[in-house]
């Protein structure tokens, strides 16, 4: 078994490169280090990440399937932004291209903060189709306020902060509440 104590590993995320924020149609954002770190120490606790097959939708530059390699997993993270993609190809085996018009292949486990859709309705439904068809089991983290995701398990609630990234942002950092899904089919 893996032992690696939550706040190294927030530590350890926090030290990525950060996620380029080119396009703000796919509602690419940072996940900071200790959220992820918290999130993933949960569905270690749940699942086991320790020699599972992982993959990671909408990778960004990585933080969530890194994460996962250092908890033991085998990672095939999975990005359309060619620049967050090379983040990735950093950290190990990558696929670029949109999720929903590529295969991705099949793994034990899929995490993924896809787009929530607030540039476009619906961009995460690619998202969720196509990890509901890759693995049994599907962590998702997304909006407080979603309702129209499939039924599972929250595992995790919290606060997701947003620096000012785009030129809509009004204020230096917000936030806004999340959930961490786990769902299983």
């Amino acid at each position: 078994m893996i032992n690696v104590k939550l706040r190294q590993l927030a530590i350890k995320l926090s030290k990525l490169p950060n996620h380029p924020c080119n396009h703000v149609e796919l509602e690419q954002y940072q996940t900071e280090g200790d959220l992820a770190a918290l999130w993933l120490a949960q569905i270690d606790g749940y699942d086991g990440l320790e020699g599972k097959k992982v993959l990671d939708l909408g990778a960004g530059n990585g933080i969530l399937g890194h994460g996962a390699q250092l908890l033991g997993a085998e990672v095939t993270f999975v990005e359309c932004d060619e620049d967050a993609a090379k983040l990735c190809q950093e950290l190990g085996n990558t696929i670029i291209g949109r999720v929903g018009e590529i295969d991705i292949g099949e793994a034990d486990i899929v995490i993924m903060n896809p787009p929530w859709g607030v540039q476009k309705h619906g961009a995460d439904r690619p998202f969720l189709d196509a990890a509901l068809k890759a693995a049994p089991v599907v962590h998702i983290l997304h909006s407080a306020s979603a309702t129209h995701l499939p039924e599972g398990e929250i595992i995790l609630e919290g606060e997701f902060r947003m620096p000012a990234t785009y030129g809509h942002h009004t204020s230096k950092m917000g936030t806004t509440k999340i959930r961490c899904w786990r769902i299983t089919r």
